[in-house]
């Protein structure tokens, strides 16, 4: 992401450069295992696959795929023209219909097998030595091509239409825009509940999808397929650095009595489990109201627990969109659309004793180990100031600019997608939940965004849950305990018409903390409006060289996670890989604007009070503290608490530069194993994560043939 934003001459890193070219002069002060950038890929860890899923594609299983369908759409101008107050443009959340489609309208086209009839096997012994053939939890999620507009979203205009490649949902919930007649605050879906593929059955981007340990040892040649199969391809699975050898059939059930999948969304490894309230609409407007603009309407009055019907009080409406995801080892919650706010691990008896019953309400985890995950644009927390635009974040901005474009269930993952995000009309955040991983890819489809200081996407923690945190960087380790772990990269920047400064804390070798000012002190209000914020670069000491994105681990004694950032697909937008750093903040005194631990905060998009609810200072919370529940709920500042993420510094443009297919959006797949606790006094280790973070450079190698 190196490049240049027009009219901006000055970036923090010419700024910056002398500073760090003289920190990085010295030796290092001593902090956990020291400043060592030798630390690159570990050959004598072996990667762990355990945990993966198999993703495949219908064009692997040629015999059985028809073609994909082929669209284009011409670039549009619903978004302008709804600027202009023309009502025929002014079109909430749609699907355009492409100017080019290769599936005619009478759908008379090339169609492949019917989904429902793959199934997926392994070859298991019996006791006495023989074997036969056993379903394992297999899912085909249908893929189609759609163009993306919300025209009357305040910034459409920039957006227009976008093409996306997405997913055959259950439900597409921003249908969810009719009130019910008999409960004007219950949603109900305008039309059908979802648009079904173009291509009817299997076609070559369709994604068919297991779980690698269901592999195991190759059926003998010529064992026979089970009854009423009428075809198999073998998938052989190889791990690249021991060989080792598993394997998966992949069978076509025969159109008539042919076996039944033995495994749905009731009895696989993932449930979806939405609110039964979930459908209720709920007054739902960003900051800024145009933004992500959606129909108005009745409301339920949380304060009151009442529909709010009156017509003159009519607002933006959306349903609530909340609902668990759970798997035997972990349960994750959504309180919104960009709202995720738990992350529960279940221990291993917990684990076990989840795994050996059906009844998925009973199943008991360990503590919520997350405050949330956060997202920000421009600053990183309220009260500062920028070149461009203001603070925004995902609570009181993307949450209520945003719809849920859909979810679906399978026995081998749950897939659920959110569009929009104030002024990055379509962008698209999907999160795909396995077993024991979590993936959440991204569209990042936005407009220039200026240095000074870029979008930030991030894991923030509970107090007191999460005790280390490594990378490859890191071999020993550093405490997450709310204390600063740079030494390099915490700033306050203040570049004003009447005069530049810099405040940071952090023990930068050899000059000490960076704090210098030349000219006045002030907010850069009025004529002299500048940059007065928080800026967070990079600390190489701590994160490898910048652009390393490398895997991230953080234990606990209730729970692991493994993380890795990486590019699902590859636009002009991946070259902005080069200004995406690593971010590591662990700072209880830093209030990032939203969140509630270790303590709460209280003024949205604004800073906080210094005293508490029961006027007293409020504190930096410190593991001496102990649980924060102990205390006013408000006591401590919100804090950062072994946070940590990616940090895009600048974009030149992602939204694809007015054009329909994807010319720059920034794609990516951040991907999160969780592990269960082991019980040890200090849970984490080097060797884990690299085992855990490797498979995008040592991936398990997949042969598709057909069975012999």
């Amino acid at each position: 992401m190196r490049g240049e934003v027009l009219g901006m001459p000055i970036t923090r890193r010419h700024l910056l450069v002398g500073s760090l070219a003289l920190a990085l002069a010295a030796p290092v002060a001593a902090r956990g295992a020291g400043f060592d950038l030798t630390h690159r890929v570990d050959p004598t860890t072996l990667a762990q696959h355990d945990t993966e899923p198999v993703v495949l594609t219908g064009a692997s299983f040629p015999a059985w795929a028809a073609p994909a369908e082929v669209t284009a759409e011409a670039p549009g101008t619903g978004g302008a023209l709804c600027q202009g107050g023309q009502a025929s443009a002014c079109t909430h959340n749609q699907y355009e219909t492409p100017t080019v489609d290769s599936s005619p309208a009478t759908k008379q086209v090339v169609s492949g097998v019917a989904v429902g009839r793959l199934l997926g096997y392994k070859w298991q012994l019996k006791g006495n030595g023989d074997g036969h053939f056993v379903q394992i939890p297999f899912q085909v999620d249908e893929v189609a091509t759609r163009y993306l507009s919300n025209n009357n979203s305040g910034f459409a205009f920039y957006s227009e239409t976008d093409q996306h490649q997405t997913y055959v949902f259950d439900q597409e919930r921003f249908r969810w825009t009719r009130p019910d007649p008999n409960n004007p605050c219950h949603a109900l879906p305008d039309g059908p509940p979802t648009t079904p593929d173009n291509v009817p059955g299997l076609d070559t981007n369709d994604e068919l999808s297991f779980m690698a340990s269901d592999g195991l040892s190759a059926a003998p040649s010529g064992a026979g397929l089970p009854n009423n199969v009428v075809g198999s391809y073998t998938v052989a699975l190889t791990d690249p650095q021991t060989g080792d050898q598993s394997y998966v059939y992949v069978m076509l059930a025969a159109a008539k009595n042919g076996p039944k999948p033995a495994f749905d969304a009731s009895n696989g490894y993932v449930h979806y489990v939405p609110d039964a309230d979930s459908d209720t609409f709920l007054y739902s407007q960003s900051s800024y109201r145009s933004y992500g603009a959606t129909y108005e309407g009745a409301y339920l009055d949380p304060a009151t627990g009442t529909c709010v019907i009156d017509p003159a009080k009519a607002k933006q409406h959306r349903p609530k969109d909340t609902a668990w995801v759970k798997t035997p080892r972990y349960e994750f919650r959504y309180d919104g659309r960009w709202l995720m706010t738990e992350i529960r691990v279940a221990s291993p008896a917990q684990e076990q004793a989840n795994s050996t019953t059906g009844t998925v309400s009973s199943w008991t985890y360990g503590p919520d180990l997350i405050d949330q995950w956060k997202a920000r644009a421009f600053q990183q927390r309220p009260g500062g100031q920028t070149p461009c635009c203001g603070y925004e974040e995902e609570v009181n901005n993307w949450g209520g600019s945003s719809m849920l474009m859909g979810w679906r269930a399978g026995p081998v993952r749950v897939i659920r997608a959110t569009w929009g995000a104030d002024s990055s009309t379509n962008n698209i955040r999907t999160e795909v939940f396995y077993r024991d991983e979590l993936h959440q890819l991204d569209n990042l489809r936005v407009h220039v965004i200026p240095p000074f200081d870029g979008i930030y996407s991030q894991w923030d923690y509970n107090a007191g849950k999460m005790t280390e945190y490594y990378n490859p960087y890191q071999p020993q380790g550093v405490k997450v305990d709310g204390q600063n772990d740079e030494i390099f990269g915490n700033n306050k920047m203040r570049i004003c018409g009447d005069g530049v400064g810099n405040q940071t804390s952090d023990p930068t070798p050899v000059v000490g903390p960076l704090t210098a000012s030349v000219g006045a002190t002030g907010d850069c209000s009025g004529p002299t409006k500048g940059v007065n914020n928080d800026i967070d670069t990079y600390d190489p000491t701590l994160s490898g060289p910048d652009g390393t994105l490398n895997w991230e681990e953080t234990a606990g004694p209730y729970g692991i996670f493994v993380d890795r950032t990486t590019v699902k697909q590859v636009t002009g937008g991946t070259a902005y890989s080069l200004v995406t750093t690593p971010y590591y903040r662990d700072d209880s005194c830093f209030d990032d604007g939203t969140g509630s631990d270790p303590g709460l905060h209280l003024n949205p998009k604004n800073t906080d009070p210094s005293v508490d609810s029961q006027n007293q200072p409020r504190a930096c919370w410190a593991p001496s503290d102990g649980d924060p529940a102990a205390y006013p709920p408000d006591h401590f500042y919100q804090g950062d608490i072994g946070t940590h993420g990616v940090h895009i510094e600048l974009i030149a443009d992602s939204d694809n530069a007015m054009q329909t297919v994807p010319v720059d959006e920034i794609s990516s797949d951040m991907r999160r194993v969780i592990l269960p606790p082991d019980g040890s006094p200090t849970p984490g280790s080097y060797q884990r994560g690299e085992a855990y973070g490797r498979g995008v450079e040592r991936p398990l190698a997949v042969a598709v043939t057909p069975t012999a």
